[in-house]
């Protein structure tokens, strides 16, 4: 899993499907652009879709920003069975 790609993947869905200000980087907090719990729960499953890793709501929470996302997912793929 390239690391970049899928946090620069994740960015862009955040900016296009969610009316986000064009400056979110992986480093922002997810509390500092408001996110609420639909928006985080239409992101775990279009983690899920995309890359059939599941993470729930409030993991996407923890994590805290899109960086946080994507070591958690990163940590996933490394132990779970791929979807399918």
């Amino acid at each position: 899993m390239n690391s970049q790609a899928v946090a620069e993947s994740i960015v862009t869905v955040l900016t296009d499907n969610f009316d986000l200000d064009q400056d979110v980087t992986p480093a922002t907090r997810f509390s500092e652009i408001d996110l609420d719990s639909l928006i985080m729960l239409e992101l775990s499953v279009i983690i899920e879709r995309k890359y059939g890793i599941k993470i729930a709501e409030d993991e996407l929470v923890e994590a805290g920003s899109v960086a946080g996302v994507v070591a958690l997912m990163e940590s996933r793929s490394s132990v779970d069975t791929p979807a399918g």
